[in-house]
């Protein structure tokens, strides 16, 4: 699971030489001319996820020799962390860099990110899914290139729980005990999509407006009255970094966690017990709503700042961060057992390898707009897990009573859109 968290950024002004030359920001648009011949040598310097340097080392080979001029030092950075890294100092940074989507807001208001240029962002169209697309555009334009989508998914135990079963919510807590992850200290990971469950907004309906979050209604209130519920279901069982444990014990008969848990649960319970699922519908105030979660893409960017206006840098670096985007390249990173990542690539999403797999069929299943909500960009972002937790772990805890969950949800609608 990735961690969500200005910078001042000048003279970022180049973009790539064969392409269009952006202002920070994306407003202006000018040709730009060539800096040099292809002869001549090039360094580019790579920020790739943890545990991946062999992958990607072993994987850029055609890249290398379509252009030989370019020497790639590849270096394996927390991809959560690569927005804090690059604030050190930008011109020291990578040229491209593996983030989570949600990075992207801040990059881009701090200058950090320009626009890509026309022909890369068409292409992107194209070839991702709606979804992925959606995560690399901010404010009408797209910034990064999308190479992987997680999610929340569910695993249960097959001997204790059937397909059916983990259709509703209820049908799995009617028949065996749920780990969900603690609603005493809450993550708003785990459960602050239940409001987008309920058809409101975070954000807006885009994602990008500030003052558009609309929790505090009739839904909201009903958001609250379901989490300060389960403390008297006795098969709702808190769980932390005991989950898998708990599910290997059979303690529990299902839980909510990602891709990243995948082969932990399977060494839990077995491979032939292991059981994977969709978001289930969930009774929330009466109504049966299929339960949402928060959708994360993993993107290349380019960092513009240590090319210090070298546009034929700068141009090989967005054909990098395209070639790491690319479906070739993203069928080998889903193909590799210690990779595994779920391709954005709308052919492979549709091809029988994905298909097949059932981790990878219901990531991508999740990935459509009816089981989750992108995980928006603005800044205002960091405002909604101290605030949002808070107030779901008081209604959990009782420390917020009933009758005060429309205040506490009017108040939280203003700590979240950073209002004073």
């Amino acid at each position: 699971m990735k961690n969500w968290k200005k910078l001042a950024l000048a003279g970022a002004t180049a973009l790539a030489a064969t392409t269009l030359l952006v202002g920070c920001g994306g407003k202006t648009e000018k040709k730009a001319e060539s800096s040099g011949s292809s002869d001549k040598k090039i360094s580019l310097k790579v920020w790739v996820p943890t545990d991946s340097k062999k992958f990607y080392e072993a994987n850029v080979k055609d890249f290398e020799t379509e252009n030989p001029n370019v020497k790639l030092e590849i270096i394996e950075n927390d991809a959560s962390k690569a927005q804090e890294n690059i604030k050190k100092d930008p011109s020291k940074a990578a040229d491209v860099f593996a983030a989570p989507h949600d990075h992207i807001g801040q990059l881009v208001e701090s200058g950090v990110l320009q626009k890509i240029p026309e022909q890369f962002s068409t292409k992107i169209k194209e070839e991702q899914i709606d979804s992925a697309v959606q995560a690399v555009t901010y404010k009408g334009e797209e910034y990064a290139f999308p190479f992987g989508v997680e999610s929340l998914i569910y695993y249960y135990n097959k001997t204790q729980l059937s397909a059916d079963d983990v259709k509703t919510f209820e049908g799995i807590t009617s028949k065996a005990k749920f780990g969900g992850s603690n609603l005493q200290e809450v993550n708003a990971y785990y459960w602050g999509p239940l409001f987008m469950s309920m058809g409101l907004d975070l954000f807006g309906p885009n994602g990008e407006d500030p003052n558009g979050t609309n929790w505090n209604n009739d839904k909201g209130v009903a958001v609250l009255q379901w989490v300060a519920d389960q403390k008297n279901n006795k098969n709702f069982v808190n769980v932390s970094e005991d989950a898998l444990s708990k599910f290997k014990s059979g303690e529990i008969a299902a839980l909510q966690s990602g891709p990243w848990d995948y082969h932990k649960a399977e060494e839990a319970v077995g491979k032939e017990n292991l059981g994977i699922a969709v978001y289930p519908k969930i009774n929330i105030g009466g109504q049966e709503v299929q339960q949402k979660s928060f959708l994360g893409v993993q993107v290349f960017a380019v960092n513009q700042a240590p090319a210090n206006g070298d546009t034929e840098r700068i141009s090989k670096a967005y054909k990098l961060a395209e070639y790491f985007s690319s479906e070739k390249f993203q069928d080998a990173q889903f193909k590799e057992p210690t990779r595994s990542t779920i391709p954005t690539n709308k052919k492979l999403q549709e091809s029988d390898a994905v298909k097949n797999s059932e981790l990878a069929n219901a990531v991508a299943t999740m990935s459509g707009k009816d089981y989750s909500v992108i995980m928006p960009k603005i800044p205002e972002m960091t405002n909604f897990w101290s605030s949002t937790a808070a107030t779901m772990s008081g209604a959990y805890t009782g420390k917020i009573k009933p009758d005060q969950y429309k205040s506490s949800l009017d108040q939280l609608m203003k700590d979240i859109s950073g209002q004073k």
